[in-house]
């Protein structure tokens, strides 16, 4: 009879040691999965998230400061170099060796604007300046996520009109809402606006700014093909952030690239806290599998004395006595592994969205992964079982017969 069916033969033959060690696998494979599964969802929802952060790494046109020093004390300094940056240099960015880690670009143009309105007071109608700001209508709502607009964003030029929308700190005190017009200034260049929003107070800067599009502020400031800086949003799940800003340096010419270490920091923390958190339920898991497996295989030894006592009598050899426990390791490994990856996914199902508030999705790799671990762990936890096997003494056990 063939070593494997000696084996199934006796597997089947103990279905309740058989069951009990299938069932330590499967609870520690299941609870691999689930935590892996649910920590993923996890992770992923996280990196959503993140992304409403804004940008991690800006892009400004490199300035060199030079001392003012009267006699012998600094009274202070200058900036020299060029305020902008040419707009074709762009595509540039996406050429660095990281450029798969880039998920927003958005650039911007800022200038100073005098705003007028029939509506307004005439104090206010022709010699108030506001800060405008340019944006890409595309890019600069990824980025800007977390915005709350009382309206819409902006979609560019319309029918000769451009849309604008307003910070709550010029809205609010002008008494202008969504659907209002205004009429916006600088030298000889002028454009009449349609209100398109307000945004709600952020906090921030923006808060006291008028936005359009990037092509409109370019037109009334006199700037074709500049912007004044680039925001970048990197997936930074997985992405070198510092290292990105040296290679956009080395790409674009005359410009300063800075990381935003502090956002990225703050991420990669989070994510590596879950990663971490995982890992250690995953050992113990793993810990309590192979004892439990180890605990049932040399129960089956103990069980089979006599057995294996004959089987070396008869000639069988100490490979072929340890290749069966080591076979019936793995079986139970391979069959706790597979049942282990279903019941750790229902579970993750069940789990993370009350744990964690997501929804996790099958990780099917996890499949043979689990499957060939249970099977490792099996068939280590084997090993001590069948040292004792090896231990019997044919003679011993053929005088008890």
């Amino acid at each position: 009879m063939r070593l494997h069916s000696i084996v199934l033969k006796d597997i089947f033959r103990r279905k309740t040691k058989l069951l009990v060690g299938v069932l330590g696998v499967i609870i520690a494979a299941s609870a691999i999965v689930a935590v892996i599964t649910t920590f993923t969802a996890a992770s992923d929802s996280l990196y959503e998230e993140s992304s409403k952060f804004g940008a991690n790494i800006i892009i400004r046109p490199e300035t060199n400061s030079i001392p003012l020093i009267e006699g012998s004390t600094a009274v202070g300094s200058i900036s020299t170099g060029e305020n902008y940056i040419d707009e074709s240099k762009l595509p540039d960015i996406y050429t660095i060796e990281n450029s798969a880690n880039l998920a927003v670009v958005a650039p911007r143009l800022y200038g100073i604007a005098k705003i007028g309105n029939s509506s307004l007071s005439s104090s206010l109608s022709t010699s108030s300046s506001v800060i405008m700001m340019g944006v890409d209508p595309e890019q600069e709502p990824i980025i800007k996520q977390w915005w709350k607009l009382d309206g819409r964003w902006i979609s560019g030029e319309d029918g000769g009109r451009t849309e604008v929308m307003l910070g709550s700190d010029i809205a609010k005190p002008l008494g202008l809402v969504a659907g209002s017009t205004i009429t916006l200034t600088n030298g000889n260049n002028s454009i009449d606006g349609d209100v398109v929003a307000v945004i709600e107070t952020t906090g921030g800067s923006e808060d006291g700014y008028i936005i359009t599009s990037l092509k409109t502020a370019q037109y009334l400031f006199d700037n074709e093909g500049k912007v004044s800086s680039i925001e970048v949003r990197a997936l930074c799940n997985d992405c070198p952030v510092e290292e990105m800003s040296r290679q956009i340096e080395g790409a674009l010419p005359n410009v300063e690239s800075r990381a935003m270490s502090q956002i990225v920091q703050s991420e990669m923390a989070l994510i590596k806290r879950t990663q971490s958190s995982a890992m250690a339920v995953s050992i113990i898991t793993l810990l309590v599998s192979a004892l439990t497996v180890a605990s049932t295989m040399l129960a089956s030894v103990n069980e089979k004395l006599k057995e294996i006592g004959i089987m070396r009598a008869v000639g069988a050899s100490d490979r072929q006595i340890v290749s069966m426990l080591l076979l019936e390791g793995a079986i139970i490994g391979a069959i706790g592994g597979s049942l282990g990856f279903v019941l750790g996914t229902l579970v993750s199902f069940v789990a993370a969205p009350l744990l964690l508030s997501v929804t996790p999705s099958p990780i099917w790799i996890l499949l043979p992964a689990a499957a060939g671990v249970s099977i490792t762990v099996g068939m280590i936890a084997s090993v001590i079982p069948a040292k004792h096997a090896l231990n019997i003494d044919p003679a011993e056990v053929l005088r008890s017969v």
